[in-house]
């Protein structure tokens, strides 16, 4: 016999997949019928995009989060609020 333990998903995790679900309309993408390299691009940009929220929500500069997929960044993009 097998036990199964279902849980909530945080409130963060929630936070993401709205963010993802935004992503996926804005470009017009359906998530589950893209290819991987298209979803892994998708989950990239809304990654970044709830990074870049969640920062400015704490009055926080684009500094403090990663470049997206390791671009480099301006000094004038990193002094920028989130």
């Amino acid at each position: 016999m097998m036990d199964i333990e279902v849980s909530r998903m945080s409130a963060d995790t929630m936070e993401l997949l709205d963010q993802l679900s935004a992503v996926c309309k804005r470009f017009g993408v359906d998530y589950y019928k893209a290819s991987q390299n298209q979803r892994d691009l998708l989950d990239s940009i809304a990654l970044h995009e709830y990074q870049l929220k969640k920062t400015h929500d704490k009055g926080l500069t684009r500094a403090e989060v990663p470049p997206f997929l390791g671009l480099k960044r301006t000094q004038r993009s990193n002094d920028m609020p989130a």
